[in-house]
């Protein structure tokens, strides 16, 4: 087990805590099932923000696109370079004059938002088909990370928790990575997973651990990712 200044025990009754709460709360994900398409384009197109941006700024702009109505059907189902100017506009300007966006890679983003739409509506197809075509979880995410401009194994992950699509799936970010170094899960620190074949087999130890605590993956990530993610920043009082 890597060396920490943190408290294991501390940091394990504290995700306990978060578990507890959100169970208290009856705190469970949509069906996908249930969600309209622009719902689940919604999702998506967040998970695709989310990357390596604060969830403050993505949600941030994310709400903005709502705003501007550009997860309707209308808007990301034809003119598809019309649809990238106008994600570009929303992620680079506030809505207020003068009010800065916030937002980084907003060329980039935009693109890959373009690409996914293409790549889902082009043909008129659907997002939920796509989901309903997949064999299983890991299929899905395989295949969103293969065809779908932006997302890597955990932003496809984090979509499909988000959207209840399953609850045998890890959302391996940098807090629940840091977390599994902490506890020996993997010998040394890492900050990404490139493959989703590593992916996999990291999530195949870490679902193994959540179960040994109780509960299922996409809860026991959810409360590692708000425990560490306080723990980092307040580190001095977890002594």
């Amino acid at each position: 087990m890597t060396a920490t200044r943190i408290s294991l025990p501390a940091i394990h009754n504290a995700i306990r805590e978060v578990c507890f709460a959100l169970e208290e709360k009856c705190h469970r994900p949509p069906s996908w099932t249930s969600m309209t398409e622009d719902d689940l384009w919604r999702e998506l197109v967040a998970c695709i923000l989310g990357s390596r941006v604060r969830f403050e700024v993505a949600h941030s702009v994310v709400e903005r696109m709502d705003r501007r109505q550009l997860f309707s059907e209308n808007r990301r189902s034809s003119r598809f370079q019309q649809y990238e100017q106008d994600v570009m506009r929303a992620l680079s300007n506030g809505d207020a004059p003068g009010e800065p966006s916030g937002y980084p890679f907003y060329r980039v983003r935009a693109k890959q938002i373009r690409r996914a739409a293409e790549r889902l509506y082009g043909s008129r197809d659907t997002l939920r088909s796509f989901l309903k075509d997949s064999d299983d979880v890991r299929d899905a995410r395989r295949r969103l990370a293969l065809e779908v401009s932006g997302l890597g194994p955990k932003q496809a992950s984090l979509f499909l928790r988000n959207i209840g699509y399953a609850a045998h799936v890890a959302v391996l970010d940098i807090h629940v990575l840091t977390y599994m170094n902490w506890v020996g899960l993997t010998r040394a620190p890492i900050r990404a997973v490139p493959t989703v074949r590593k992916y996999e087999a990291l999530e195949d130890a870490f679902i193994e651990h959540a179960y040994s605590f109780g509960y299922t993956p996409d809860r026991f990530d959810l409360a590692v990712w708000v425990v560490v993610k306080v723990a980092k920043e307040e580190q001095e009082t977890w002594q």
